[in-house]
């Protein structure tokens, strides 16, 4: 029997079909797959850690898709409660009732926070009184802390950022930051301001390589403690969840909570030691 090429191609979709037992409008009627989407969003200083160790999580769950983005520790809680993010990343304690509903809180650890200046203000150690005064812009040239003839230039955060919530109540007291500051909105913004702006003095998480900059000692101590994980002046990171939530967003906060490569990404272990570095 000899088979135009049409039946040929007929027999060769039917032919499975009929053996399977399904019809024609099985093809077409098939559903795709869903894969499951987790939103976080929040402080700058965990994004490097997350980034590096989700991989990992979703191989073992299988096809997922996890979106991350920073903004600050207040955005993120904000948009945890409207339900716009499945996680937020903080690295600051919410005051009571901003974020309205009831939250789960896995703390990551010890993130330390060093104030830095240009490498060339000609000083390496200030009194805390000094410190204060410097970012508030009372004193507003280096020569009068002992450095060189240089202005002051105050980098600083924004409102939403844990850093400086940490730095505010910590180190400044009723002191606030100089109007004229320069507001960068991470980390490595902070550093590069710091290091290309001659008299410039901020202050950064201490998550990456602090290259090009002057790291300052501040306080009676000598020198800055050998050990990142020993400086008083740090804050706590912590991974916020909504109570009531899917089992899938638990699995990765516990998993973000308890990854032992934390410090690696400057985050330690809580220690005993509290208060501010004065």
């Amino acid at each position: 029997m000899i088979f135009s090429r049409r039946q040929l191609i007929m027999g060769l979709i039917w032919g499975p079909l009929l053996a399977s037992g399904r019809s024609f409008g099985d093809l077409f009627n098939r559903r795709p797959l869903v894969v499951p989407r987790m939103t976080i969003m929040g402080a700058s200083s965990c994004l490097g850690y997350v980034k590096a160790v989700l991989p990992q999580w979703e191989r073992q769950y299988g096809p997922v898709h996890v979106a991350v983005s920073g903004g600050g520790s207040y955005a993120g809680l904000r948009a945890l409660a409207t339900g716009q993010v499945d996680i937020a990343l903080a690295d600051v304690m919410p005051p009571p009732g901003y974020i309205g509903v009831p939250v789960r809180r896995y703390v990551l650890g010890r993130l330390p926070i060093v104030i830095v200046a240009h490498q060339g203000v000609g000083v390496k150690q200030i009194a805390c009184d000094q410190t204060r005064q410097l970012f508030h812009g009372t004193i507003t040239n280096w020569r009068d802390v002992g450095g060189n003839n240089l202005p002051v230039v105050v980098v600083s955060r924004p409102l939403s950022s844990g850093a400086r919530e940490v730095v505010q109540t910590r180190l400044m007291g009723r002191s606030q930051f100089s109007a004229h500051s320069i507001i960068q909105l991470s980390n490595g913004a902070v550093i590069k301001t710091v290091a290309d702006t001659p008299g410039a003095i901020g202050y950064v998480e201490a998550v990456m390589p602090l290259w090009r900059v002057q790291i300052m000692a501040v306080g009676n101590r000598a020198k800055p403690p050998e050990k990142a994980s020993n400086r008083k002046l740090y804050a706590e990171p912590a991974v916020y969840i909504r109570r009531e939530t899917r089992a899938l967003v638990i699995s990765l906060a516990e998993y973000l909570a308890n990854d032992p490569r934390r410090p690696r990404f400057g985050i330690y272990p809580l220690g005993s030691e509290e208060g501010s570095p004065c």
